[in-house]
C-alpha cells in the first residue's frame, strides 16, 4: 500500500512539474519584411480578392501560388507585376492572371478584419518561402469552375475551395 502511495505521489509531482508552455503572440512589421510595402500591399490584396472566404491555410496557399509564379521565368519578377499581368489573349480583356483584377468590380477593402488576416498570412508566406503547402503550384481555380488550361497543367493539391496546379 505504501508503494502504491509512494508511486502516486511521485507520479502527480512528476505531471505537476511539467513544463508550463507560455504563447506569445508575435507581430511584424512589414518594415522587417523582404519586399516593398507596395509588394506586401498587392499580395495582401491578391489573398484578400482571391481567398477571403477561406481559411488560413486557404489563404496561405494562394500567397504561396503567387510567390511561385514571382520565380517562375515565365512570369513576371514581382509580387505586384504577377498580379496585375494582363490578359495573355487577344480580344479577352476580362482574363486576367487574377480575376480581381480586371473584373470591372471597384477592388475596394470592405472587411478590415478580414483584410488584416490577409495581411498576417502575406507576412507568413514571405517570411516563410520555403514553407510552400501547394508543392510549387503556380496556377488554381475555384472548385467550381471547370477552366481551359487546368487539363494541361499537374494538380497538386485541393485546399479549400481551390485546387492548386504547376507546369
Amino acid at each position: 500500500m505504501r508503494f502504491i502511495l509512494s508511486l502516486m505521489l511521485v507520479l502527480a509531482t512528476s505531471i505537476s512539474a511539467a513544463p508550463a508552455y507560455k504563447y506569445s503572440i508575435v507581430s511584424y512589421h512589414p518594415d522587417q519584411l523582404p519586399v516593398s510595402k507596395e509588394e506586401f500591399q498587392c499580395l495582401s490584396k491578391n489573398i484578400y480578392f482571391e481567398a477571403s472566404t477561406q481559411n488560413e491555410y486557404g489563404k496561405f496557399a494562394v500567397a504561396n501560388a503567387t510567390l511561385n509564379r514571382v520565380r517562375d521565368p515565365y512570369f513576371p519578377n514581382s509580387i505586384c507585376g504577377v498580379i496585375f499581368q494582363g490578359p495573355r489573349i487577344k480580344n479577352q480583356p476580362r482574363l486576367c492572371q487574377f480575376s480581381w483584377f480586371c473584373d470591372g468590380k471597384p477592388d475596394r477593402i470592405r472587411n478590415k478584419r478580414i483584410y488584416k488576416e490577409c495581411q498576417r498570412i502575406a507576412m507568413l508566406a514571405l517570411l516563410h518561402r520555403d514553407r510552400d503547402i501547394t508543392d510549387g503550384a503556380t496556377h488554381y481555380h475555384a472548385t467550381y469552375v471547370r477552366p481551359w488550361w487546368a487539363k494541361r497543367l499537374i494538380r497538386t493539391v485541393q485546399i479549400g475551395d481551390h485546387i492548386f496546379y504547376r507546369m
